[in-house]
């Protein structure tokens, strides 16, 4: 977002120009974040009211929320803070290193440490704030402004801070390493145990073959193609061929290499 706003305050476009850029910008943050339904949110945008469609993801499966209106008001009083107390504006990361009450030498510098706002947000995590700061920016209650995209409260912000105006909020899943660990074995864990060993050997050849050739792992094969190869263990090139995932090209090029870590 900070990019993207960045590049409209620098482009060659008058100020009606940038206003429709970041109209067209704040729209299509507010479809991704959106906690209702997808097809509402984009007809509106072209001046259509709508009912909620049933068929969209959000509509499906509708996203599971929270109620974020102590954290957007931390967030909205840190920037306020800043800007009338010290008469400066910084971007997100300082203002989350605040209300995580890190020291960090930006903030000792400044004397952010002295803030009231210091170290009251540690109930959330940097990942869970910078989720914060990202809705604020859809829900068009918050703004970035500068050459250096820093945040600054809108019209919109006073009714969050007087707590007129409650903010709900989209929960997102946390990300971590060893969730992307999880994901990177879960071909593994989905195949029945007899076609295990078939798999990682399967595994082991395309991470040596990549290696070779100097590619990622997945220009050879997908995981989903080294699944099911695993399983109907084929006995020959011919039927190799009918594998999903198993073109003419990669059927000659790796054919006898994917049997042969096959047979083990």
């Amino acid at each position: 977002m900070v990019q993207q706003r960045k590049m409209i305050d620098g482009s060659d476009g008058d100020a009606a120009h940038r206003r429709v850029l970041t109209g067209q910008l704040d729209a299509m943050l507010a479809l991704c974040e959106t906690v209702d339904c997808r097809r509402v949110r984009l007809l509106a945008h072209f001046g259509q009211e709508s009912e909620a469609c049933g068929n969209c993801d959000t509509c499906l499966t509708p996203p599971e929320t929270w109620d974020g209106t102590i954290p957007a008001q931390m967030l909205l009083s840190t920037v306020l803070r800043l800007q009338r107390e010290r008469g400066q504006s910084f971007g997100a990361g300082q203002s989350i290193d605040i209300l995580l009450g890190k020291r960090t030498e930006k903030v000792t510098q400044h004397g952010h440490d002295q803030l009231s706002t210091f170290g009251i947000g540690t109930d959330l995590s940097e990942q869970q704030w910078r989720g914060v700061v990202r809705q604020l920016l859809a829900q068009g209650l918050l703004a970035v402004q500068g050459e250096y995209g820093t945040l600054a409260l809108n019209e919109a912000s006073g009714p969050v801070l007087r707590r007129e105006q409650s903010v709900p909020m989209r929960r997102e899943a946390e990300r971590s390493a060893r969730s992307r660990s999880s994901r990177s074995t879960k071909a593994a864990v989905d195949l029945a145990p007899e076609a295990a060993p078939a798999f990682e050997r399967l595994r082991a050849w395309r991470a040596a073959t990549a290696k070779e050739q100097g590619v990622p792992a997945y220009v050879v094969f997908h995981d989903a193609t080294l699944r099911q190869i695993a399983t109907e263990s084929p006995a020959d090139v011919a039927a190799l061929g009918t594998i999903s995932g198993v073109g003419a090209a990669k059927l000659e090029r790796y054919g006898e290499g994917i049997l042969e870590a096959l047979r083990g």
